[in-house]
């Protein structure tokens, strides 16, 4: 059955049981090739999600939206960018897809969603030779800086909660190192991304010690306000068959380990206008 909620003047269209086939079908038949416009394809370097070696974009999120667009007959390079770049042009032009991000109440206004594709928990992590210990968030601020990067959801998540002794990098590596030279107490990344982003600058994870799980969210492919309802309903549609003939969790446990692939089908669209 397909079942269809109404909030704040989005709709959420939420597949469960077998009523994602009939969306995965219908969404198909509707959304022909005539119909769906290409993509502009933007991500960030954040591995293991998105990155680059070599000068060629890889990751989860690169190999799956190959994936994806190579279903739909698309072509498009992905370019990787720093985050707050890759996010201004999917804020300013329609037919872009952006990836991966999580779901907030100010992006909701301008991308339409669909996935999930991933789960990662938003985490405080100092040195581990530091004895600091967080019960509760407010303490942040009397502890020390943390290290954010640009845009991110974690700076976001701690401005909300009003801590404001941040310092901002372009990139999650230089936060990482900031924290590893002492010039930051606190580094705030998502678990999924950490390994690697410690690997990248010659570090391990024994060198920090998570102390505070700010929030568990979910990660999206994200497009662009304009983009056209058949365009995103394509894409999910691809995705969802993907998901169904388990390649989808395949790739994640390739990139991700024994962590468990997000399975559910949800779309999430705002209305264009």
């Amino acid at each position: 059955m397909l079942l269809t909620l109404c909030k704040h003047g989005y709709r959420l269209l939420l597949c469960v049981s077998l009523g994602y086939a009939g969306l995965s079908l219908a969404a198909t038949e509707v959304a022909t090739e005539a119909t769906t416009k290409t993509v502009r394809l933007v991500t960030e370097a954040w591995p293991p999600m998105s990155f680059e070696q070599d000068g060629v974009p890889t990751g989860f999120g690169v190999e799956l939206v190959n994936q994806l667009q190579t279903r739909i007959g698309q072509q498009e390079k992905i370019e990787v960018l720093p985050w707050a770049r890759a996010y201004s042009i999917a804020h300013s032009a329609p037919n872009v897809l952006l990836f991966a991000t999580s779901i907030s109440d100010e992006r909701e206004s301008h991308f339409d969603f669909i996935g999930p594709i991933a789960t990662s928990k938003i985490t405080l992590y100092a040195r581990a030779d530091d004895p600091i210990s967080i019960n509760q968030l407010s303490e942040v601020n009397n502890a020390g800086i943390v290290g954010v990067y640009r845009e991110s959801v974690g700076a976001q998540l701690l401005q909300q909660q009003g801590i404001d002794a941040l310092l901002v990098a372009s990139f999650p590596q230089q936060s990482a190192k900031q924290l590893l030279f002492s010039r930051v107490r606190f580094w705030c990344q998502a678990d999924l991304a950490v390994k690697h982003i410690l690997q990248d600058i010659g570090a391990k994870e024994s060198d920090i010690k998570p102390v505070y799980v700010l929030s568990e969210i979910h990660l999206y492919l994200a497009f662009s306000k304009g983009t056209s309802s058949d365009t995103v309903q394509r894409w999910q549609a691809e995705l969802e068959k993907l998901k169904e003939s388990g390649d989808f969790a395949r790739l994640y446990q390739k990139w991700f380990g024994a962590l468990p692939p997000p399975l559910q089908h949800q779309i999430f669209w705002h209305r264009n206008t």
